[in-house]
């Protein structure tokens, strides 16, 4: 299993979908959008695009993060300059990523029919994970429990209600990731003879 497989299994297959008849489904903002038929020609082409989009959202979110916790962390030397500066950076390159996305779809045809409910697009995209994922997503969800858990109270005894709020999202996007993790080990061992 190589880095790329493990990209993909993460972040990239389930945006590619197969309807009743067999043919691929493109969906390249995820649930919220619209999904797209894909020519077996363009597939390797447009998951090789989102392979490079995925990684450049998950760099500009990282170096965006981190250089959002250094400017808090420096409340009072930052200029409004540099705010507005870094804003637009920001803005900038997350539209020219969104931007990309939608230029993945050019002269493909939109699919026909209702789009798939959030649960029944869940269920999809948990079948076109590998079962080594749903194991990682346990591991995660539990490990990211423990951390909103202890950061939550830690934040409490302190009376840090930004600390209260970041251990309460973890609490809530581990409770998350265990449930998804758990609900496609549930759905792999009913599919499996």
């Amino acid at each position: 299993m190589g880095l790329r497989s493990v990209f993909d299994g993460l972040y990239v297959n389930q945006l590619f979908q197969r309807n009743e008849q067999g043919e691929t489904l493109f969906y390249p903002f995820g649930l919220m959008g619209r999904g797209y038929l894909l020519p077996r020609e363009r597939e390797e082409g447009v998951r090789q695009s989102m392979r490079r989009l995925m990684v450049a959202s998950l760099v500009v979110g990282l170096v965006f993060g981190l250089l959002a916790v250094r400017v808090v962390e420096a409340a009072g030397t930052v200029q409004p300059v540099s705010w507005l500066i870094s804003g637009t950076a920001f803005l900038l390159l997350l539209g020219s990523i969104v931007y990309f996305q939608a230029r993945l779809t050019h002269g493909l045809v939109a699919a026909t029919g209702s789009r798939p409910q959030a649960g029944e697009w869940l269920k999809r995209a948990r079948r076109s994970r590998p079962s080594w994922t749903y194991w990682a997503s346990v591991v995660s969800g539990v490990l990211t429990l423990l951390l909103g858990a202890a950061g939550t109270a830690f934040s409490a005894n302190d009376g840090d209600i930004i600390g209260i709020a970041g251990g309460a999202f973890l609490f809530i996007a581990g409770g998350f990731l265990t449930w998804d993790g758990l609900k496609g080990l549930i759905d792999r061992s009913k599919d499996t003879p």
